[in-house]
């Protein structure tokens, strides 16, 4: 956890994390705001940042799936 808050913390403002485990698989959440700039820049950041994540994380764990979202009038909204 303090490998992908760190991670994303570096060029972002984190507003939370979290560390769940679901079906016995560790999942890491860790919702955080980019610059406000056109929404495909917003989005590039977050993506950029995720793989930032990813990344950091993989140093010290075993990671499987990646899932960016964005909030976007009430609902959350894959990014790819």
């Amino acid at each position: 956890m303090e490998a992908a808050v760190a991670a994303v913390g570096s060029a972002h403002v984190v507003e939370a994390n979290q560390l769940d485990v679901v079906a016995g698989v560790p999942r890491i959440t860790v919702r955080f705001t980019v610059d406000p700039n056109a929404y495909d820049a917003e989005n590039r950041q977050a993506l950029q940042a995720a793989a930032n994540m990813r990344h950091a994380v993989e140093q010290v764990a075993v990671t499987e799936r990646l899932a960016v979202l964005r909030r976007s009038r009430g609902t959350w909204q894959t990014l790819r």
